[in-house]
């Protein structure tokens, strides 16, 4: 079998890419062949073709090139801001999908029912799922959403979920990281791009009370804006004011990087948990929430659909705050400190519950589909 993959590759430097590259690595049994969007630069070199995602023309121009090849079905993945559009909205899909001929295969990263999601977006997902042989979800909720919120039929819309390398378990240090620590300080970290809807202040906030409140607790934030994202780029700035108004400058560590994959396995090896305080209940989905769990490294979490489902899938290891604030992220993470004299192993039966993330596993499932 002949597989068309339509998505961004690590050229472009996102998460949608780092997934799409790491299926085409876990499907070794098919001619994977690589149809590449990108934004005017960051070109993948070795895509049989590639559009201009803030062209439509250039789109309708990839999905007539994979239909006029001879390739038996399309992976598409799908969230709006790679696709290009006003708003980043993503309807330039719409062009894809009226040129395609092949059978399209869809995964889909976003999934929601927030009334305060643009219209479009809905349209873009009912008509998307319609269009394809078959979608698949991360989770059992975005799956349900779709089936109750769009009337859309379940059998259509399958659960893999978000795949993980293989990484050998590194048991978590207490040692200093920095002079700065003492033996005994915790280390949060929090990983991805720059965006004011992950709710790094309030994880800050959380900081400053718990530091008043006597704990040494360490956070690294790692990852950059987005290229072109003004309102990013000046988040950040507000985020490393923050930290030097709350006197944080000493426990909190700003690396305004991509950060490459081997570079987060070390973060998160040096980390005793990761944190993610998205800002709103539809984010449903993430991929590094899965890394830092498949490492065995606990999360904390503000209650937003990604991180609900990974606890009722996993249960031990995810800590889900009562509310979005700063206060229910301090009672979270008091919550975990509680936990310490069990933390260690909890990590080895962490890492030892997520083996089924593996890579090549997702890859099986895909496969079978």
């Amino acid at each position: 079998m002949r597989i068309a993959h339509v998505s961004t590759f690590p050229e472009a430097r996102c998460g949608i890419a780092l997934y799409a590259s790491d299926l085409i690595n876990a499907l070794p049994m098919y001619e994977n062949r690589k149809y590449a969007l990108h934004r005017g630069k960051n070109v993948t070199e070795d895509a049989v073709s590639h559009a201009d995602a803030s062209d439509p023309g250039s789109i309708r121009d990839l999905a007539r090139a994979i239909s006029a090849s001879n390739c038996d079905v399309v992976s598409l993945q799908h969230e709006f801001g790679i696709w290009g559009g006003a708003g980043s909205n993503g309807e330039q899909l719409y062009d894809f999908l009226d040129e395609i001929t092949k059978p399209i295969v869809t995964t889909l990263h976003t999934t929601f029912q927030s009334a305060d999601r643009p219209k479009i977006q809905g349209e873009i997902l009912r008509s998307l799922v319609k269009q394809s042989a078959v979608s698949f979800v991360l989770t059992p909720k975005s799956q349900e959403t779709l089936r109750t919120g769009y009337g859309l039929l379940q059998e259509d819309i399958r659960v893999i979920p978000h795949g993980v390398p293989m990484i050998p378990y590194v048991p978590p240090s207490f040692t200093k990281r920095h002079e700065t620590e003492s033996a005994d300080a915790w280390r949060l970290c929090t990983i991805g791009f720059f965006r004011p809807s992950k709710g790094i202040e309030t994880i800050l906030n959380a900081l400053a009370t718990l530091k008043g409140l006597g704990h040494n607790v360490g956070l690294v934030i790692a990852g950059s804006p987005q290229p072109g994202r003004i309102d990013q780029e000046r988040y950040l700035l507000r985020v490393r004011d923050l930290i030097t108004d709350l006197g944080l400058v000493s426990s909190v560590e700003i690396d305004a990087r991509f950060i490459a994959r081997n570079q987060q396995i070390q973060l998160i090896c040096e980390s005793h948990a990761g944190i993610f305080a998205y800002q709103g209940f539809d984010q449903a989905s993430s991929g590094t929430i899965p890394l830092v769990l498949a490492m065995g490294r606990p999360v904390i979490c503000t209650p937003f659909e990604f991180a609900q489902a990974k606890k009722l899938e996993i249960g031990e290891g995810v800590t889900i705050a009562k509310g979005f604030d700063s206060a229910a992220i301090v009672e979270a993470l008091l919550h975990f400190f509680r936990a310490r004299p069990d933390y260690v192993q909890s990590t080895e039966r962490l890492y030892a519950g997520t083996r089924q993330w593996a890579w090549p596993t997702v890859g099986c499932a895909y496969a079978i589909a």
